[in-house]
């Protein structure tokens, strides 16, 4: 414990060095963070159009509920098979898919009291919701008692914000800043392998994994004081210049589980490009250009509900995507450790796979 807690100080002491690279990690991320929020914010209150999924669960059966969905279906509204009953649509809706569920009591048109509840996604636009209950307005036209007002319930945002730019870009750029710590883990670690560095620890037998955790520990950190300072950004600097104020969750602890292990799969690819390229050059190319890539794909650049279908599924590849999962999960639904579980279990699947391989080839290249 001793020899890794002294690689951290000597890891504290090489970046010290380099204020420039750390203002970077910071000063980047915030300002794509106030300028894209600002730059989209009309996209977002307008709702870009995607398809939504959508259900019905009627009191009379599933033939009533097929029947109904059919009289909804088209102009971007697709229906899906009806859950099994209210709660288990309150759970669907809350995960996002279908975004809307339909709930029709027993003596609908018959009885006043009898309203029609509709569950809302709270990522979903507002004027995709106007337009499912336009549709609505229309299905149900010919019931007696039946037309809306009815009550409209958003599931899993207790706080009843809608999603809006700030909430879209500022975990989705903390993201790509976080995965930037490649560029310094790399230059230091070649800097080190260049000046014999390297050479004189292995010499005093300090085993290359140890080498390797030992540049873990700062950039972890870092990676949590960028995710502060992100998040006070939207909080703060986006109002302050006229954007959207972005809504914290109450589970911090969620918060920062998700955070943690996006650092840690951002540190992993840092190291294996670290350890794969022999020049600073080089470092910079396969870092630089596979986190861009990542982030084009991902939804980072571009939010994945506006993308088509099929790009939408290449889009689950990312890990940027799913650490955006992971962090939406926890900012737009409210969710519980069960929602994040899938995304930081890929995300620390990956750091464990991206370490062993960055051991595996320093181990090829010696023998």
């Amino acid at each position: 414990m001793q020899v890794l807690i002294t690689l951290w100080i000597k890891e504290w002491l090489a970046l010290s060095r380099d204020l420039h690279g750390l203002a970077v990690l910071f000063l980047m991320p915030a300002a794509f963070i106030v300028i894209m929020s600002l730059a989209l914010s009309d996209v977002f209150r307008e709702g870009a159009s995607r398809q939504v999924v959508f259900a019905v669960l009627a009191a009379g059966g599933p033939n009533v509920s097929q029947a109904l969905a059919d009289d909804l279906a088209g102009e971007g509204f697709t229906p899906t098979a009806a859950p099994e009953n209210e709660a288990a649509a309150r759970e669907q809706v809350r995960r996002g898919r279908p975004a809307l569920v339909l709930i029709v009591p027993e003596r609908f048109g018959a009885d006043p009291a009898a309203k029609l509840k509709l569950l809302a996604d709270p990522t979903l636009p507002p004027m995709q919701i106007a337009g499912f209950l336009a549709r609505l307005q229309g299905a149900t036209l010919g019931v007696k008692n039946a037309a809306p007002p009815l009550n409209l319930e958003v599931v899993g945002n207790p706080r009843g914000g809608k999603p809006s730019s700030v909430q879209q870009n500022v975990p989705a750029w903390l993201i790509f800043g976080m995965f930037f710590v490649v560029l310094p883990i790399s230059a230091l670690f070649i800097v080190e392998r260049r000046d014999g560095t390297l050479a004189r620890l292995v010499s005093q037998r300090v085993p290359f994994s140890m080498l390797l955790l030992g540049k873990v520990g700062p950039f972890f950190v870092i990676n949590l004081l960028q995710t502060a300072l992100m998040l006070a950004a939207g909080v703060t600097l986006v109002p302050w210049l006229g954007g959207e104020s972005l809504a914290l969750p109450s589970r911090w602890d969620l918060l920062a589980a998700v955070a943690a292990s996006t650092s840690l799969a951002a540190i992993g690819w840092g190291l294996l490009v670290a350890v794969a390229s022999r020049t600073l050059e080089q470092a910079t190319v396969i870092g630089g250009v596979g986190n861009i890539l990542a982030a084009a794909l991902g939804g980072i650049m571009v939010p994945r509900f506006v993308m088509p279908e099929s790009m939408q599924s290449w889009a689950a590849l990312s890990p940027m995507a799913w650490a955006l999962d992971g962090f939406h999960a926890v900012i737009l639904r409210q969710g519980t450790a069960a929602d994040i579980a899938p995304a930081c279990a890929k995300l620390l699947g990956l750091a464990a796979a991206l370490l062993a391989a960055a051991f595996w080839l320093h181990q090829r290249r010696r023998t």
